[in-house]
Formats: structure tokens, sequence, C-alpha cells
């Protein structure tokens, strides 16, 4: 099996921007629930953003284990790409 090129993120790496695409969304979610004083919406949509996050907390945790360090800007562009799928 060969190694993946350079500039693939590791499957640690794509969880991460997986996981804080979704907590993003999340928010804005969140965020257009209190604009529209929609508590019960508000109250599930804060729910899942707290799963959320923890998801990230694991996913942050197994990208310190990777033996090689990646990028921060490679994860950032990979969470604007899952966050605004087109």
């Amino acid at each position: 099996m060969s190694s993946p090129p350079p500039d693939d993120p590791s499957p640690a790496a794509r969880q991460l921007a997986t996981c804080f695409a979704q907590c993003l969304r999340l928010a804005e979610r969140c965020e257009r629930a209190v604009e529209e004083g929609n508590w019960p919406f508000l109250a599930e949509a804060a729910g899942a953003l707290s799963v959320a996050w923890d998801e990230v907390s694991a996913a942050a945790s197994a990208l310190t284990r990777e033996s090689v360090a990646t990028d921060p800007e490679r994860i950032r562009v990979l969470v604007e790409q899952l966050r605004r799928p087109e």
C-alpha cells in the first residue's frame, strides 16, 4: 500500500475538519433560532452542538497522535469545503 500524497489529509485530519464544519453549521442554526426566538429549535440545535464539540475534541486528540504534523491551513481549507458543499 502506497502513502497518500503529502497534500492529502490523513483520516484524523479529515475527521477533524468534518466535525469542525458540522459545529460551524450547528452554530449558524443556533444563531438563526435566537434571531427568530425559536427556543425549541435552539434547545435541539444547542444539544447537537454540544455533542459535535465533543467529537471535535476526540478528532483533535487523534490528530495529536500522528507522527507527521498536519498543516493547519489544510484543515481550514477542508473545513470551508465541507461547510459549504456545492
